[in-house]
């Protein structure tokens, strides 16, 4: 999974312009490969994931940058995530919203915890590349059905970016 997303990871991290500052949420950030680029650029990281076994494992390899107060790993539901209205200024998540049978409801909560002025990167699979995929499991989106539930969240600038030569999409906003 982690060699899997490596470069929409990149591009996704690319488009978040983080900053010194930065107070960064990552939605589903399952094998954790992002956490130490994040924690290189911002000043804090939260990694928000449904599956207990990850945070676990999460929490072991990063116990330093936790004890620091640099990093918080929570489990939990995407539509009840347990963060004050406001608490990040950049906000990730790849690979995720296949998992989220209502996408409006997700994406109403993700806006809820992102402050004013605040960036949002989404990372989808082309639907093209999700044929076989279980559809029990997960719902394929088209990017532009992903991009119309950003905008209908309350975000703003809206766009796709489809990088030339792969079979993902990046669909940025802002707060």
């Amino acid at each position: 999974m982690n060699r899997g997303n490596a470069d929409m990871n990149a591009r996704a991290l690319e488009h978040l312009a983080l900053v010194g500052d930065s107070r960064v949420l990552e939605i589903g950030f399952g094998g954790g490969a992002t956490l130490p680029k994040l924690l290189a650029v911002a000043a804090h990281v939260t990694g928000f994931d449904r599956a207990d076994d990850m945070v676990e494992a999460a929490k072991r390899r990063h116990a330093d940058e936790i004890s620091a107060g640099r990093l918080r790993l929570d489990a939990g539901d995407i539509y009840e995530l347990p963060y004050d209205d406001g608490s990040f200024d950049r906000i990730l998540t790849v690979n995720t919203v296949y998992f989220w049978p209502d996408l409006h409801g997700a994406m109403d909560e993700i806006r809820r915890v992102v402050g004013p002025g605040g960036e949002l990167v989404v990372g989808i699979r082309d639907p093209s590349v999700m044929q076989k995929v279980d559809r029990a499991i997960f719902t394929v989106r088209e990017p532009e059905e992903v991009r119309d539930a950003v905008e209908a969240a309350g975000f703003t600038d809206a766009g796709i970016f489809s990088p030339p030569g792969t079979k993902y999409h990046l669909i940025t906003a802002s707060a």
